[in-house]
């Protein structure tokens, strides 16, 4: 038996296919030329006479239908994919993903791959398992905050992947380590095996402990010592959520100790001491997460005084400074953003008017720091997200715009605002209207973007 999910965009989101395309890699990580989408790559391949998408779709075809268990093979109209009929059960494998991770490889590797993707999604499920032989292959993984979001409707509870908030606009997930792939816990697999949350994530962890770290390696010492973490087993950032991982390079950098994961397999630690290395830093994070099919974050992460893995905020108000802070919004532009499509969706399945609120960023003119804002009208039952302004619209016939931060808003109106805890990123539903007290309140706070301080 097969499965993959009809909405997942290039793999399943049930299953993480285990990847070894890292070919190119570091030349795109650090700027060096690989060739461009468009561009047919050297080598004798006949099958790159023909467009690259349409030489892929090819290869996948001819393995598919050499496959005596596989009955149907027919090409969507609408999306990069087949539908298959393989032993009886039908499903949709979707190539976007796939091309991503053979683009760049020979030919003989190009095969292998693809061959490895397909036995990942004939792999039998591993719904069967007891507890006992589960734990063994329990990992954490971390995945941006919605991604798998489209599993957690009301309808299907229990096969919501099993999570936990762990940095902002992040999930730590959980999977089963397979042969082929990973797959991802669901709540209903804790019911089967009579475990709760936190007794999966022990197990998960205490294996994580486990997992070798000899692709730590120096990688060069340009700006001050840069550490890669390759250890090619698809879990590299995963060792970010064991403890004191990332505050143990405290010795090898100067500095803080300052990482990177713009995507799933790739962890970069240096130090902060040098502007040049944080500068190479955030420039290489934000290249990686723009052109990865499994983007992860742009941002910088460090640890604190305790330890613990924090998002990584650059001293001062200087230009690398806010080139650090706009990752991070532009991480929570993409989260809100892939948050607002599926909420729009889901109530307008369900014929809900609930409007959501868009989250937005400008440049301020003066310095070009990043600022975040929103839209609070008064009259408009809407879910808002946290952002570092709010253009706040009173019910009044008349009234204009006016801007508030965040934090005066939530000391002034709080009680309108209500937490919706399921959902993460984080949203405030517009549960109350402010009266005239707090809309007085609230324009004595107001502030102009020019003049908006950051806490």
């Amino acid at each position: 038996m097969f499965r993959w999910s009809p909405r997942a965009t290039g793999h399943n989101l049930a299953a993480d296919t285990h990847v070894g395309a890292r070919m190119g890699f570091w030349g795109r990580l650090f700027g060096r030329k690989t060739p461009a989408a468009g561009e047919v790559p050297p080598g004798p391949s006949k099958a790159w006479a023909v467009e690259p998408r349409e030489a892929l779709m090819r290869q996948v075809e001819a393995l598919l239908r050499a496959d005596p268990a596989v009955e149907k093979v027919e090409r969507r109209t609408q999306d990069y994919g087949l539908d298959i009929t393989r032993a009886g059960s039908d499903g949709t494998f979707f190539l976007d993903n796939l091309f991503a991770d053979t683009r760049e490889l020979p030919p003989e590797q190009r095969v292998q791959l693809i061959q490895r993707y397909l036995r990942a999604l004939w792999q039998e499920s591993p719904d069967s398992l007891h507890w006992e032989q589960a734990r063994e292959l329990l990992l954490p993984v971390l995945r941006a905050s919605t991604f798998g979001m489209s599993l957690q409707k009301p309808a299907e509870a229990d096969r919501e992947m099993v999570g936990r908030r762990t940095l902002p606009f992040l999930r730590e997930l959980l999977v089963m380590d397979l042969p082929e792939s990973a797959m991802f816990v669901q709540r209903r697999h804790l019911e089967t095996w009579g475990v709760t949350e936190d007794e999966a994530f022990t197990a998960a962890h205490a294996n994580l402990a486990r997992l070798p770290d000899e692709g730590v390696e120096l990688y060069d010492e340009e700006h001050g010592p840069l550490w890669t973490v390759e250890t090619r087993d698809t879990y590299e950032t995963s060792r970010l959520l064991r403890p004191g991982f990332l505050a143990s390079f405290a010795s090898r950098v100067e500095g803080r100790p300052i990482a990177i994961l713009p995507e799933r397999s790739t962890l970069l630690i240096g130090g902060d001491a040098r502007p040049e290395l944080v500068a190479r830093l955030t420039e290489s994070a934000e290249r990686e997460y723009a052109a990865a099919s499994r983007c992860l974050t742009p941002a910088l992460y460090t640890v604190d005084d305790a330890g613990r893995v924090v998002p990584y905020v650059h001293p001062g108000q200087d230009v690398l400074a806010n080139r650090v802070r706009l990752a991070h919004v532009r991480l929570a532009l993409a989260e809100y953003s892939a948050q607002k499509e599926e909420l729009d969706a889901l109530h307008a399945e369900q014929e809900v008017d609930l409007f959501v609120a868009s989250y937005s960023a400008t440049a301020r003119k003066r310095d070009e720091f990043p600022i975040s804002w929103c839209v609070w009208s008064h009259d408009v039952d809407a879910l808002l997200p946290e952002a570092d302004m709010v253009a706040v619209r009173p019910a009044a016939e008349g009234d204009e715009f006016f801007t508030v931060p965040w934090r005066e808003v939530q000391r002034i109106a709080g009680r309108c605002l209500t937490p919706v805890p399921e959902l993460w990123p984080p949203r405030y539903r517009t549960t109350e209207t402010p009266s005239l007290e707090m809309v007085k309140q609230l324009r004595a706070a107001q502030v102009t973007f020019e003049n908006f301080q950051a806490p």
